[in-house]
């Protein structure tokens, strides 16, 4: 995705945060909970970078696009409140693995499938908007995130983690007492690595999940 894509994703967050509070107006069910846990399932885009793919010998089109099976799960706290804002902070933990197998089109369709494995933990502090039985969010914190991409020929190669800003939005609506829908969408922006002898790097890039799910409290 271009460089442009948080521009045009951040008016989406700004509207996701105004959604709970509008539904508070008829009547106020009480102020927001003072936990929630997040289970939910995430669609990531795991990007086909020029640099990322030659640094392992691939070419960008040998790399998995996209992670379509992934989950995200996460916890927080509420401990604050000012007028219309309540303060939270939290984690998550995001995982997702794809596999691109070769075509009949490439030059040797009977090679091994190529691995894209992302796993980030996030920290993270909340801006939170709404009330008991609905809320929305805009959050962000430092964390790190791995971004490991081989070919599956039966071993797994590890690869060092990086420090990664995460910042996004989302919201919960709360369906029952303890259970609630709930949405989020985040960056990642993940700094660059050295590449260290054999040990392949990656250039500074951005990824961008979409999850939904449940939330408990």
């Amino acid at each position: 995705m271009s460089g442009r894509a948080p521009q045009r994703l951040l008016p989406s967050l700004l509207l996701i945060a105004l959604l709970a509070p509008a539904a508070a107006v008829a009547q106020d069910p009480g102020p927001i909970s003072r936990y929630v846990f997040d289970a939910r399932g995430s669609v990531i885009n795991l990007g086909q970078d020029l640099e990322v793919a030659s640094q392992r010998f691939l070419g960008p089109a040998q790399l998995p696009n996209w992670g379509w099976v992934g989950f995200d799960l996460g916890g927080h706290v509420y401990p604050l409140s000012l007028g219309p804002v309540t303060f939270g902070v939290g984690a998550t933990l995001h995982y997702t693995e794809a596999r691109r197998h070769p075509t009949e089109d490439e030059p040797d369709p009977d090679l091994p499938p190529v691995v894209s494995r992302f796993v980030a933990v996030s920290p993270q502090i909340s801006l939170n908007f709404g009330h008991r039985n609905g809320w929305s969010y805009l959050s962000g914190g430092l964390g790190t995130s791995t971004l490991t991409i081989y070919r599956d020929e039966g071993t797994r190669p590890e690869h060092p983690s990086s420090k990664t800003i995460n910042y996004g939005g989302g919201a919960r609506w709360f369906v029952s007492p303890r259970l609630a829908f709930t949405v989020d969408l985040r960056i990642f922006a993940i700094n660059a690595i050295e590449q260290m002898g054999p040990q392949p790097g990656s250039p500074r890039m951005n990824r961008y999940a979409f999850s939904v799910g449940a939330s408990f409290r």
